[in-house]
């Protein structure tokens, strides 16, 4: 019995691996036929359309890189200026408290040389291409706290002072 079964599966396994062959060789000889129709080229006739179109697509592209260039050098300047009014401000609200420290003078001072040299470095990026959004959005966080800390400043100058309300427009 147990010859039986092995015989069976023997001419299965035999049989399955003739159709394999057998469909194997029938896919070889129907692609050996091939049609002159098959050869010529399909995509062609589009070409022409297709590079017309990509140059139409490229200088758009090119015309909201000049437009975002353009848009960030002008809220680059923006900031520059607000950076400068509440670095004003600043300085002038020190003169008010006498605890005036060289530590304190001297972060100050270096508050507006890193701006500063931010400021030119994301500008030299802008106007080579690059618009840096992680660097102006950093660079705008910076002025928000200045100007939050001016307020705060003000605010202990006002009662330090014995004055009924120092407040600044910086944050609205």
């Amino acid at each position: 019995m147990g010859s039986l079964i092995f015989f069976a599966v023997l001419s299965g396994l035999l049989l399955l691996g003739l159709l394999i062959l057998g469909l194997k060789l029938s896919r070889r000889e129907s692609r050996l036929v091939i049609k002159v129709d098959e050869l010529l080229p399909v995509h062609c006739h589009h070409f022409e359309e297709v590079d017309r179109r990509l140059a139409e697509y490229e200088e758009v592209l090119r015309g909201i890189q000049f437009e975002r260039r353009e848009f960030a050098l002008v809220y680059l300047a923006e900031l520059r200026g607000d950076f400068e009014r509440v670095e004003q401000l600043l300085n002038h609200a020190a003169k008010f408290l006498p605890e005036i420290t060289v530590r304190g003078e001297s972060e100050r001072f270096w508050v507006g040389v890193k701006f500063r040299v931010q400021y030119r470095l994301v500008e030299l990026q802008v106007r080579f291409g690059v618009v840096p959004a992680w660097r102006l959005k950093a660079m705008t966080a910076k002025v928000r706290f200045l100007a939050r800390s001016a307020d705060l400043f003000l605010k202990e100058i006002a009662q330090k002072q014995r004055l009924g309300a120092l407040e600044s427009d910086l944050n609205r």
